[in-house]
Formats: C-alpha cells, sequence, structure tokens
C-alpha cells in the first residue's frame, strides 16, 4: 500500500495511507485497520476504531478506516 508521511503538531512524522475510493471499501470490508506509527495494515480492526496497539511495532496508533476518513487521513 502506498504511504505518505507527514508531521504532526508535535513534531513527529507519522504515515497516511492513500487509497483508491474501491480499495477503501475493500479494506473496510474485511475489518483492515492502518498504523499511523509504522504505516502497516492491521487485521481483526473495526471501522471506528481508534489507538488500538499495533502488532508490528507496538504502538497505540491502530486506526480503522471510516476514522481515518473522519480525521482527514484518507
Amino acid at each position: 500500500m502506498k504511504t505518505k508521511t507527514y508531521k504532526t503538531r508535535s513534531g513527529n512524522i507519522q504515515y497516511k495511507p492513500v487509497v483508491t475510493l474501491k480499495r477503501l471499501q475493500k479494506l473496510i470490508d474485511e475489518s483492515k485497520g492502518f498504523c499511523l506509527a509504522c504505516g502497516k495494515i492491521a487485521n481483526g480492526v473495526e471501522p471506528d476504531a481508534r489507538k488500538y496497539t499495533c502488532d508490528n511495532c507496538k504502538a497505540e496508533k491502530v486506526y480503522g478506516f471510516e476514522e481515518l476518513l473522519l480525521m482527514g487521513l484518507l
């Protein structure tokens, strides 16, 4: 998956996904999430999830794709 980086207000660098609308619907249907800290896809994530723990980097930065959309990160 393509990602872009951005700087938070606190100065940290985070990732955001770059997806098409068709791909976004598939990710939501498959209960996928996205880690803002490492940019990896997470499994078994509710669409409105916030601050789930990432299995890859252990940061509490996994969000559901619908939540990312509401946050303006898609």
